[in-house]
């Protein structure tokens, strides 16, 4: 059990659920809401803490399936759940409960709450000082810069949500904004919070789960990716790489000599299973790792959703084993050497059909019972840094168009390499990539690969390879990116259907159908394009 932030949120998120905390509510502004919580720089305090306590309860659900529902490394599990069936087959509705945004939407009222009170603070108590609330306030920036961010890669245009709910009286039927602009509009936000954000809390549990300047410098990185703007992107990965606050877990690698009539014909390395099982306890079973820059903690009061989702016997959802077991993690070279595999594969990512790194106690372990689903939810950790800052760096090559991108490529396939030597990945010829004569397309589509590799089932898949399609406006053969994830995914009897959704031209099956309660509730809204038949 996390040791600090862990139990805060959980007592909290108790809290929520048996005494309904007053200061959650959407009671009017001049109620006792308004008088008696908005006081003392500790209410304010327990006002952000509200915030993260609220992304237990439904968006890190959200998160998982809308960044792996769509991708190609899941399947249905023993107990099979219809709306996720759905979705497995490219068959989508508006009445899909997947496609529910509430949760998120809470998250950000909770922090446009803090973001309207909590200046208010300062006038009633005289030790909270200016440097805490714009502490406070850049957290609040963060995880609502973070929840529209999901938002708009999920469903492109959404509402924008500024202003807190705090009386019956408000307008809550808002019309669409458009994405762009939304993400425009995050970027000034975590400007904003990368400058106030705490460098560092006391203890290692808080610097990991609540946001730092780290984590939000992380986010607006991952935004500039998604904007295209490289440059933008790659300072800011070198930013963090260059703080020395994160690193990679170590794991030790054994050369193996391959031979072939007595001539050694090969080298390659296993790696230490004492180390690898290290660093699938200290990312999924403890969390708080030296990799983590954001994890969102669970712990036995409040475990986290994966019980019922991917847990042995009761799982909805399951690996996709033939995609998973052969093209995302691909076997040994040798048979000679069959330990001489990627330590994120079986034993990790997955194992005995189930997805072993929320399932497992360790790497050979037992299965963990169902009040000790406490993996935390890694929104970002620093190999994800150093994957970002490969893939701006291949693209801003691509954008050179002469000799001279071979350096941009070089740096790029030395970073993503450092990633593949921790994780002791197979070396087959893909990922050999020789300096000054260097493919920048093939390294794009090696980044994608290591990226599946690295993050499965931590909620990125669609978003890579959605992010991936959509560069230059759908440029060129960028489209096939996700025919081969429609090809890996779907049914077979499935294939040419979702294959012609994802060419069509307006590319509007690429997001989420806005959910038909939300439809009625709020008269501005119009349902996307693509389900609006």
């Amino acid at each position: 059990m996390k040791k600090y932030i862990g139990l805060l949120l959980a007592v909290f998120i108790a809290s929520l659920l048996t005494s309904c905390s007053d200061w959650l509510t959407l009671a009017p502004e001049d109620g006792v809401t308004r008088q008696e919580f908005w006081q003392t720089k500790e209410q304010v305090n327990s006002a952000v803490i509200g915030c993260y306590a609220s992304l237990l309860d439904g968006p890190v659900e959200k998160m998982f399936l809308w960044g792996e529902l769509r991708g190609d490394m899941l399947t249905n599990g023993v107990q099979p759940n219809y709306n996720y069936t759905q979705v497995l087959d490219g068959e989508i509705s508006s009445a899909n409960s997947v496609v529910d945004w509430g949760p998120l939407y809470t998250t950000i009222n909770n922090c446009n709450t803090v973001l309207k009170f909590a200046p208010t603070v300062s006038a009633i108590d005289g030790t909270f000082t200016e440097k805490q609330l714009k502490e406070y306030e850049a957290e609040a920036l963060t995880i609502r810069a973070m929840m529209y961010f999901y938002l708009v890669r999920s469903f492109r245009d959404v509402p924008l949500v500024l202003q807190a709910s705090v009386t019956d009286n408000q307008n809550f039927s808002i019309p669409k904004t458009s994405g762009a602009i939304i993400l425009d509009s995050l970027v000034r936000d975590l400007k904003i919070a990368t400058m106030n954000a705490p460098i560092s809390y006391p203890t290692i549990e808080e610097n990991k789960s609540r946001i730092t300047s780290w984590a939000a410098k992380t986010l607006l990185a991952d935004i500039y990716l998604w904007q295209e703007n490289y440059a933008a992107c790659n300072n800011l990965c070198q930013e963090i790489i260059g703080s020395g606050k994160f690193s990679l877990i170590p794991v030790e690698k054994l050369p193996v000599e391959i031979s072939d009539g007595g001539v050694i014909i090969d080298t390659v390395t296993v790696a230490n299973e004492s180390d690898a099982d290290k660093m699938f306890i200290e990312s999924y079973v403890k969390g708080n790792s030296i990799e983590s820059i954001f994890e969102i903690p669970f712990t036995s009061l409040k475990t986290n959703p994966f019980y019922s989702l991917l847990g042995p016997d009761v799982n909805k959802l399951a690996p996709k084993a033939d995609i998973v077991d052969a093209i995302i993690f691909p076997p040994a070279l040798y048979m000679s050497a069959p330990d001489a595999t990627d330590i994120r594969g079986s034993g990790c990512s997955y194992r005995a059909g189930v997805v072993w790194k929320y399932v497992g106690t360790s790497r050979t372990g037992a299965v963990r019972s169902s009040i000790e689903y406490t993996t935390p939810w890694i929104v970002y950790k620093y190999s994800d840094v150093l994957l970002m800052k490969a893939e701006a760096l291949n693209q801003i090559g691509l954008q050179t168009h002469d000799e001279s991108a071979q350096i941009p490529y070089g740096q790029a396939a030395s970073l993503m390499e450092q990633v593949r030597v921790a994780r002791n990945a197979v070396n087959t010829s893909d990922y050999k990539f020789t300096a000054l004569d260097i493919d920048g397309k093939n390294l794009e589509r090696a980044i994608l690969d290591e990226r599946a590799r690295e993050f499965a089932y931590e909620g990125k898949r669609w978003f890579d390879v959605l992010r991936y399609a959509k560069r230059g406006d759908y440029d060129g053969s960028n489209i096939q990116y996700l025919v081969r994830l429609a090809i890996n995914s779907a049914p077979p009897e499935k294939q040419t259907s979702l294959i012609a959704k994802y060419k069509d031209p307006k590319h509007n099956s690429h997001y989420w159908p806005i959910y038909y309660k939300e439809l009625e509730v709020n008269k501005e809204l119009k349902q996307n394009d693509f389900y609006a038949q």
